[in-house]
């Protein structure tokens, strides 16, 4: 209609100029109009037209392309930071006190993410891969902090073994018992203290080589079903949280769309581990595959669509929602931010509660079936989250600043100029009379550690990137 409307408009200029009895002058300010019409027309209905015909072309994955290049190796690193949780008052909490918790941290890492072993199926328009990660520890951000701390937190195995057994085989709790006891030489609690190190990459040291039966037992279930090990020998591995990981393919490779046939499906995950939907949840809709692999998302961003995209760390997408208009740079942005959601109130939600009528509160959630032990994911410092787990425990201080999910994107490329993505993981604490090390246990939700991954993208753009979005409209 722009475009109908603008050339009558130059029809009649046009008509007028014909007039003989015009002067010179009148026909030049009649021509400058015509020109200013036509200036218009291209500026603000052909040009953005081109640029986003444009841009659908240039995001999508195309094999050789430059987006495709930063897509399977990201140019530089990012930013990744770890927070520990470091149990004050361990021997109290033996008697049933509150856990007083002081957090040390950050330790900082630089993070280089990369997909290897990439398949193209040009009929399905999609993309295989295998994802890589490696953390370097960068001494000079994490200053004072070596990672050769001592901090005291729940022991993974320990705790994690019992509270499993209580809830799904009660009536084992004394053979798991035993089991502890010979595994780990007669534990005095559930806790352990060993270095930042040791917990997260170096490992923690278990030995299998047990002779009685209990022992022997239950080496034999770790062994099948333990995650985050790596075997020293066929008796001894080590325990850490991100040890196995570091410098290794994940074997579970992810399938996702090209964009080249519909640029709205720009990294969309249609398949994780070779298989088109979770088996985890117990609804269809909850292991289903929503959003990107997070990597990359599709231009031309519509406000109210939010952004989603999936974390196989907790099994399930996440949405977030947009929340302002802002500006990175000079350029004109969206923020978004994001939460856990309330599964005791959202319907939508409640299927990943533990049990159908067993929900938990607002900003908590159970990945035990996601992971294979009792683990619970939050916000850091329970931020967004019901106040009884804040205040089950002495330490924390949750604050939207510091503790938040938040984002910016470029609307027009989708490109994302920044990102603090943040995630808690913690423990249940309860008293389990059958184990007597832990009868006396308080019964609360216990923080282990929290991570920030950090992408500011906008550092590593160069200039003409500025120029081109603000060419965009960005501005």
């Amino acid at each position: 209609m722009r475009i109908i409307e603008s050339y009558k408009v130059i029809k009649i200029i046009s008509n007028l100029t014909k007039t003989n009895n015009m002067t010179f002058a009148g026909k030049v300010a009649i021509a400058s109009g015509i020109v200013f019409v036509v200036v218009v027309i291209f500026g603000f209905i052909m040009f953005p037209k081109m640029v986003k015909s444009k841009v659908k072309q240039q995001v999508a994955l195309k094999p050789g392309s430059e987006i495709r290049k930063m897509y399977m190796k990201t140019p530089f690193a990012l930013d990744f930071k770890v927070y520990m949780f470091n149990i004050t008052n361990a021997e109290a909490v033996l008697n049933g006190e509150s856990p007083v918790l002081d957090e040390i941290g950050p330790y900082c890492y630089d993070l280089w993410k990369e997909k290897v072993d990439p398949i193209d199926n040009e009929v399905n328009d999609t993309l295989t891969y295998k994802g890589k990660m490696t953390w370097i520890f960068n001494k000079a951000k994490s200053a004072p902090l070596t990672g050769d701390e001592m901090v005291t937190i729940p022991h993974p195995l320990i705790l994690g073994i019992a509270v499993a057994v209580a809830r799904d085989k009660p009536a084992m709790l004394s053979l798991v018992s035993k089991a502890l006891n010979s595994i780990f030489n007669n534990p005095p609690s559930p806790f352990i203290t060993a270095t930042t190190n040791e917990i997260l990459f170096e490992g923690l040291t278990v030995y299998c080589n047990v002779t009685d039966f209990a022992g022997k037992a239950a080496c034999a279930q770790i062994k099948s079903e333990a995650k985050n090990v790596i075997y020293i020998s066929d008796k001894i591995f080590k325990l850490s949280f991100f040890g196995d990981k570091n410098g290794t393919v994940d074997e579970r490779p992810f399938t996702v769309k090209r964009g080249l046939k519909n640029y709205k499906d720009i990294g969309r995950v249609v398949e994780f581990d070779n298989k088109p939907n979770m088996n985890v949840w117990p609804t269809k809709e909850c292991n289903e595959y929503h959003g990107t692999d997070s990597t990359i998302f599709p231009p031309l961003l519509q406000k109210e669509e939010g952004i989603v995209a999936f974390s196989p760390d907790i099994c399930r997408s996440l949405a977030a929602v947009f929340e302002k208009e802002t500006f990175v740079k000079e350029v004109k942005v969206n923020k978004y931010t994001a939460t856990l959601g309330d599964m005791s109130a959202d319907d939508s939600l409640k299927c990943y509660c533990p049990e159908p009528n067993k929900c938990l509160k607002k900003g908590l959630m159970e990945i035990t079936k996601c992971v294979g032990a009792p683990l619970y994911a939050s916000l850091p410092h329970f931020y967004a989250s019901d106040e009884s787990y804040v205040h089950g425990v002495r330490g924390l201080h949750p604050n939207e600043e510091e503790h938040g999910i938040y984002m910016y994107f470029e609307p027009m490329t989708g490109t994302p100029l920044g990102a603090r993505k943040r995630l808690q993981f913690s423990m249940p604490l309860e008293p389990i009379p059958k184990i007597s090390f832990m009868k006396n246990l308080p019964t609360t939700i216990l923080p282990v550690f929290w991570v920030e991954e950090i992408r500011w993208f906008w550092n590593n753009f160069s200039s003409c990137r500025c120029t081109f979005f603000r060419t965009t409209g960005a501005r």
